[in-house]
């Protein structure tokens, strides 16, 4: 039924902007992102914690999630511009572990430019997992830009979801991102999302901080520094920091390369048993080649390798392309 009414609603908006004039004749331009992407382990080993829980099994854990591997995940992403000031993105994206264990996820955005530099957005998603929970998510924001010298975005989601035992959980989620220019050539980026969730088993809170700052140099390069630090009310922390390098190798063809390490502090004795140690830690690296073909054809290509002190290594590859009409 909530699909149903997703896609009248969708239409109804498409309707309401002239949606007849599709493409790109004048102000009526159709960018539509297509990407694919597949997951799987170079080498898995389950945890096993020390001392044991129960010292008369060697493991007695129950198998992890995920375990479940290979993962499919595909996407596919409209945005259709009405005019000079409106423009409506429609996003699909479908993940698959197994028959039982997979993700659909529908999402639709509306942006109207009120100013020069002012931009106000309404969001509405809806999430899909049979194995897990089924929940929609509405999102109200707005957007300063003032040339790239200041941006500043500000929005609040309301997500309800229901697990598959019945229960209900809904978290409100503020976020604030403000990105300031030194320079011409180096910015920082500071941004701040809270979660805060009630449902039948109490009340729970998290925080997301991310700092960065960019780096703009003559030889066609960008160097962005990231660190991303979290924590929650059921005692889990993480720090996560970044570094990315974009380099334009011509006009047309752009690679960033990006390591991260990630460490998860877990102060919960119930959720530090099922891991090796006292902390997950994990290393990875990525490389992302863009190549425009042309004013309307761009492809891109992602290879991802991930380990962790967790006895995992994982290959993430990639493949997309994006196509105004």
């Amino acid at each position: 039924m909530r699909r149903q009414v997703f896609i009248i609603s969708l239409l109804l908006s498409l309707i309401s902007l002239n949606a007849w004039a599709i493409g790109a004749s004048g102000w009526y331009a159709t960018r539509i992102k297509f990407e694919y992407q597949y997951s799987d382990y170079n080498s898995y080993a389950y945890p096993r914690p020390t001392p044991p829980i129960y010292p008369d099994v060697e493991f007695a854990q129950p198998d992890p999630y995920i375990s479940e591997f290979p993962e499919y995940r595909s996407l596919i992403r409209i945005t259709q511009a009405f005019g000079p000031t409106n423009t409506l993105q429609f996003r699909y994206q479908y993940s698959k572990l197994t028959e039982t264990k997979l993700q659909r996820l529908f999402y639709t955005k509306l942006a109207r430019e009120v100013s020069e530099v002012v931009t106000l957005y309404a969001a509405w998603q809806l999430t899909e997992q049979p194995d897990y929970f089924n929940g929609w998510m509405t999102t109200l924001g707005g957007r300063f830009d003032q040339g790239g010298w200041i941006v500043a975005d500000g929005s609040g989601s309301y997500f309800r979801n229901r697990g598959v035992d019945g229960s209900i959980v809904e978290t409100f989620i503020p976020s604030v991102m403000l990105r300031y220019s030194l320079t011409s050539s180096t910015a920082l980026t500071a941004r701040w999302d809270g979660y805060f969730a009630t449902g039948e088993k109490g009340k729970s809170q998290s925080n997301a901080a991310i700092l960065s700052i960019s780096q703009f140099l003559p030889t066609q390069t960008a160097l962005h520094l990231m660190c991303r630090l979290y924590d929650n009310s059921v005692g889990l922390q993480s720090l996560a920091p970044a570094f990315e390098i974009a380099q334009y190798l011509r006009w047309n063809l752009t690679l960033r390369t990006t390591y991260r390490y990630y460490e998860n502090l877990i102060d919960n004795e119930e959720v530090a048993a099922s891991i090796d140690g006292n902390a997950v830690r994990s290393h990875s690296l990525r490389g992302y080649l863009e190549w425009q073909l042309g004013a309307d054809w761009k492809l891109n290509f992602k290879l991802r390798r991930y380990w962790s002190n967790q006895h995992i290594i994982m290959n993430t590859y990639l493949i997309g392309f994006e196509y105004l009409i």
